[in-house]
């Protein structure tokens, strides 16, 4: 029975995925969206076993009586507390979930005999587990009449006021995924819209949070045709950590904007995933994607930025061919305008034989091609020559002599004929003798380490100088990229 969409009064959500995964900037209707979902469809309990999580999650994680007598006493009690940002002693209230999350399990462990024959599960391994797989410092544990946390340095026990808000935020939402999952209700369509489940988590603990999502929706695959989680978020940590499961699909959010179209996570999201993924070290380095064709050019990219003593604030993305650099840079595109206010990407694409062809800039992200061939026939001019204790000259007298050495090599004619070219071959392809190039200079560093450090090299008076690596980069990427960040 599984459902493609889902409609309130005005949201509009379609082509829906087991994970669903609603993204927007702040003041686009997010949150407004998925409570429009769940006031338009909790009523309808004969197809529907909806749940509406909010993102302002107070109180701490203890059981309390008046919160287990309100559940008790009014069914409707749980969702009228939570149909709005802020939810007052919603802690309470998944500590006590949590407790019958176990008498579920428990039902469950009985009535199943698979589950009960096998000696590797209980409640602590499949439930318990999962929560403190979230958690550093501490640990939730099975007391003599009810959970507590324990110090994992010493192992005593801290009251749920005590712990961090980082850590009671993990621990209900942990309970919230769990008592979803053990609720689930195969003839109905089952829906947890998660409302920002990222508030107050490490970057690293929303990653995690992400697989636990994942981990259950495994265990229950066999109803996953009834079961959808959808969650709006601005967290990258969270949604590249969800980019590799099969049930993803991701949307944007606009203001004023009702309808949002689902997309299966594509593999452009999993490409830039590890950049995304790492904001809190971005934030603070001011990293900007750099899509790259190739390997060569990421090995490149790395060591110049690591040569630069952090001048070079990229992150190579590695595109891995023509086409799906071009894929990759309009869904950076896409995603960075939903993400920033100021968003800055850079693509940089081999020259081949398309030099003199204009690339025009698709903001925000800046698209170059170099000025000779490939990023290897940097390899040839003077500052890398420099670097390897050459000049040209000394490079043709050597390639002369290696030739002369080796004349059984395969190689040995074309290099003779780079040797002997006016322009150092800056046009042509020369991966066949990029290594022989180093090779012929006795110098025993890769030819990728010795372009990336000669970029990383590079300073502001390169640009206005006579400069040749410069000339085979180009000015205006040198200018952007590299010296981006520098006054």
């Amino acid at each position: 029975m599984k459902v493609i969409e889902l409609k309130g009064k005005n949201a509009h959500l379609t082509n829906m995925n087991n994970i669903n995964i609603i993204m927007g900037r702040n003041g686009a209707g997010k949150s407004r969206f998925l409570r429009d979902l769940e006031k338009s469809n909790s009523d309808n309990n004969q197809l529907f076993n909806i749940s509406y999580i909010s993102p302002e999650r107070a109180g701490t994680f203890r059981r309390d009586g008046s919160v287990l007598t309100s559940i008790s006493q009014d069914p409707t009690w749980l969702r009228q507390t939570r149909a709005f940002n802020q939810a007052g002693n919603f802690k309470a209230a998944s500590a006590t979930l949590f407790r019958e999350t176990e008498v579920l399990y428990l039902r469950r462990l009985a009535a199943t005999p698979e589950i009960r024959e096998d000696s590797t599960r209980n409640f602590k391994t499949d439930r318990l587990s999962k929560v403190n797989q979230l958690l550093t410092n501490i640990s939730l544990e099975m007391g003599r009449v009810d959970f507590e946390f324990r110090s994992l340095s010493d192992g005593q026990p801290i009251s749920p006021d005590q712990i961090s808000s980082g850590e009671s935020e993990a621990v209900a939402l942990a309970s919230e995924i769990l008592y979803f999952f053990d609720t689930i209700d195969t003839t109905k369509m089952n829906v947890l819209l998660l409302d920002e489940p990222d508030v107050h988590l490490h970057p690293d603990l929303q990653a995690r949070l992400g697989k636990l999502i994942i981990a259950m929706l495994d265990e229950f695959k066999s109803h996953a045709e009834s079961i959808a989680v959808c969650l709006s978020t601005h967290s990258c940590p969270l949604v590249c950590s969800l980019a590799d499961s099969r049930y993803v699909s991701l949307g944007t959010k606009s203001f004023a904007v009702d309808t949002v179209e689902l997309k299966p996570a594509s593999a452009e999201l999993r490409k830039v995933a590890p950049f995304f993924g790492h904001p809190l070290s971005l934030s603070l380095s001011e990293d900007a994607a750099l899509i790259l064709e190739g390997e060569d050019d990421e090995r490149v990219w790395q060591q110049a930025a690591r040569t630069s003593q952090g001048r070079i604030r990229v992150f190579p993305v590695l595109a891995g061919s023509v086409d799906q650099l071009g894929r990759l840079e309009t869904f950076c595109a896409d995603l960075l305008r939903t993400l920033y206010d100021n968003p800055v990407a850079f693509s940089l694409r081999d020259g081949d034989g398309l030099v003199n062809q204009p690339i025009e800039h698709t903001p925000p992200v800046k698209r170059y091609r170099l000025r000779c061939y490939a990023i290897e026939n940097a390899l040839l001019t003077d500052p890398c020559l420099a670097l390897m204790g050459a000049t040209w000259q000394g490079f043709v007298a050597a390639a002369i002599k290696w030739g002369e050495e080796n004349p059984k090599n395969h190689c040995r004619d074309l290099l003779k004929k780079l040797a002997e070219s006016d322009d150092r071959f800056r046009y042509q392809k020369i991966k066949e003798v990029r290594t022989l190039v180093c090779a012929a200079l006795e110098c025993k560093k890769p030819w990728e380490v010795v372009v990336g450090q000669a970029i990383g090299a590079l300073t502001r008076e390169d640009l206005t100088n006579s400069n040749m690596l410069v000339d085979f980069l180009g000015t205006e990427l040198v200018s952007d990229v590299i010296f981006r960040n520098v006054a």
